[in-house]
């Protein structure tokens, strides 16, 4: 018996529901089947060599720009060191100095200066008055020991002034929160472009600053011209998070935590830097001329670094994404001929089912209406804020400790971040992610509250809670980095991590402030509010996702939403779904249905436009492949 027309179209549509059906089942719930999971670009990355000399060379180039961050940063140990100092005498026939000369300025230092060591440092007596009334003074003396020139004895940044050195490292670290709308930039433009823009921000701000201080302006116009300075150098660091973007886009998932940390150790390796460059100079000035010279050769850098091949796929841009892959083959010593299909066919699909790029005023509304991630972004904020809080606390005033050897000290620090940075990597590759997290926590806090305790009795104990706590808040850092970047979807990870730590930099922009309350208000202050804000972050992270066994980064909210679920789908779990997708995929085909029985040549016309789309798409494909052989030909 015949089949009637309305026969075939139910057969027709049938089958299409059974392979949407099966399609469907596969790619949302992960269920294993012959077909891989993974998406088009991960499986070319793995074609070319998700980390071989290519990643490795990228991996070095990167690195040396992520010293840049810490330099910058860390520069503010040294350059804006207070040394031990006092008032200087009010004698105009005697050249004071901090160190004692002779009897006779050991006697005038006891006639005008008080025994009280805060005292000493901001008031003298008054020899005119009858009652020897203290006076403040408008002159210091600076021990010379470990520091000869610096802002703080250059700009007389002590006393009542002392407030001002910690001004020009807010400002630093309120530039750094531009990091949200070079994040937007990165998404936008590409991550190579944003990154070189802000390289060749900071060549231009340094250099520029550098004349200014060389000139005979007053020392206050100086100080505001360091401190505006200090704001856009704070911008153009911004590089570190689109730098970690580029690079866990460039290699699998088995690398992230690698990709991660090697980040972590340049930027390690920039405290180091820019330490022995103050050791052999002791002058603020000729430090900063030697970091603003060692930033110029990364001018360089647009024609080094390459395109992210992910973001070009993701924004449509499949020529110079083919061609980024060829190269990463090439030098990794591979071969994408076995992989042409993939290459050209599977990737123009998947260019072509990429999810929409709404604003980023939507994205922001999506991820605040869905439950999941917006209580998942509200802990990473939060855990971000106390990771650059603490660390920049505790980093930055681990030498005001002790007035003897700063720099021995600031070394021991740097091999505690190390191992801090070490220990994040072995137990991030080993464990899980929250675990790890919570304990580096809850070990800083404790760590934290230590100081204070021990500090007049036991300094070397003190001293030694002080490196602990630089350990512990460094790993949790390295790992707090790894769950931010993998929580946001790939369409907004470059701005969901720019928006993450320019939120963070509200915690980082009071850590200056707050660690000057141990020498203005109480000793303890600043490590007790430390210590608790540790501990809040570790209670919070309890509420985290683990995301180690994700095997692919989530390409949208939906998929993000989904880290907490189980990989595998139960058969009964996936029976109740079924009928909802059967419903769905019916619909939409009923509704074509409908459309094709108003136009009795709506088979034939969409028949031949997709024999001429698939034509098209095949000539497109031949054409590119042409291009890219005969480049390389050329080459």
């Amino acid at each position: 018996m015949a089949k009637t027309k309305n026969d075939h179209d139910h057969d027709r549509a049938r089958s299409l529901v059974e392979l949407l059906q099966r399609t469907q089942s596969q790619e949302q719930f992960d269920i294993p089947s012959t077909t891989s999971t993974t998406s088009t670009i991960d499986q070319l990355l793995n074609d070319a060599g998700s980390f071989g000399l290519y990643q490795k060379i990228q991996f070095f180039l990167v690195g040396l720009l992520a010293v840049l961050p810490a330099m910058t940063a860390f520069n503010y140990v040294f350059i804006a060191a207070t040394p031990d100092h006092r008032c200087q005498l009010p004698l105009t026939n005697f050249t004071d100095t901090f160190q004692i000369q002779s009897n006779e300025h050991e006697n005038y230092i006891n006639q005008y200066i008080p025994l009280s060591t805060k005292d000493r440092k901001c008031y003298l007596y008054d020899r005119n008055s009858k009652n020897e009334n203290l006076i403040s003074c408008s002159k210091w003396v600076f021990d010379n020991t470990f520091y000869n020139t610096t802002i703080s004895t250059e700009w007389n940044l002590v006393c009542d002034r002392l407030h001002l050195k910690g001004i020009t490292q807010n400002a630093y670290i309120i530039g750094t929160s531009g990091s949200f709308l070079t994040g937007i930039m990165s998404d936008k433009l590409g991550r190579r472009t944003t990154m070189y823009l802000l390289i060749l921000i900071l060549v231009i701000v340094l250099n520029a600053t550098q004349m200014m201080m060389h000139s005979k302006l007053s020392n206050d116009k100086k100080l505001i011209i360091f401190t505006i300075s200090r704001f856009l150098t704070g911008i153009a660091q911004t590089t570190y998070s689109i730098t970690l973007v580029l690079l866990l886009e460039m290699t699998s998932a088995t690398k992230r935590v690698l990709a991660s940390n090697i980040l972590s150790y340049f930027y390690t390796l920039g405290e180091l830097f820019i330490m022995i460059i103050y050791y052999f100079t002791r002058d603020w000035s000729l430090t900063m001329w030697i970091l603003t010279i060692y930033v110029m050769p990364f001018l360089c850098y647009y024609w080094c670094i390459p395109e992210s091949a992910r973001w070009l796929v993701s924004t449509g841009h499949l020529l110079q994404a083919r061609k980024v892959l060829h190269r990463i083959a090439y030098v990794n010593r591979r071969t994408l001929a076995n992989s042409e299909k993939k290459l050209y066919d599977d990737l123009q699909r998947d260019a072509r089912k990429r999810p929409k790029r709404y604003s980023y005023i939507h994205v922001l509304i999506s991820l605040i209406k869905s439950p999941v991630m917006r209580q998942r972004c509200l802990i990473v904020f939060y855990i971000m804020m106390t990771n650059l809080m603490v660390y920049l606390g505790i980093g930055m005033g681990i030498t005001t400790l002790t007035n003897d050897r700063p720099y021995e000290i600031f070394l021991f620090s740097i091999f505690a971040e190390l191992f801090g940075l070490c220990l994040c990597h072995f137990c991030a590759t080993k464990f899980d992610r929250k675990i790890p997290l919570i304990i580096f926590f809850t070990l800083c806090s404790l760590s934290i509250l230590t100081i204070p305790i021990t500090h007049k009795n036991y300094p070397l104990i003190s001293l030694s809670s002080a490196l602990c706590a630089k350990l512990f808040i460094s790993a949790s850092q390295a790992l707090s980095w790894i769950y931010t970047s993998e929580t946001y979807p790939t369409v907004i990870r470059s701005t969901g991590v720019g928006l993450t730590v320019s939120i963070a930099r509200l915690g980082g922009v009071w850590a200056p402030q707050i660690s000057l309350l141990s020498q203005s208000v109480w000793f303890p202050l600043p490590y007790i509010i430390f210590s608790i804000c540790s501990f809040i972050a570790a209670f919070f992270a309890i509420f985290l996702p683990e995301t180690r066994t994700k095997l692919a980064l989530p390409e949208t909210i939906k998929q993000a939403e989904k880290a907490d679920d189980d990989i595998t789908i139960h058969r009964e779990t996936l029976s109740e779904i079924q009928p909802e997708i059967i419903i769905t995929h019916s619909e939409r085909l009923s509704t074509c249905y409908e459309e094709e029985d108003n136009d009795t040549h709506g088979e034939d016309a969409s028949s031949s436009e997709h024999m001429k789309s698939e034509e098209e798409l095949t000539l497109t494909n031949i054409k590119q492949k042409d291009n890219i052989e005969s480049e390389e030909n050329k080459k």
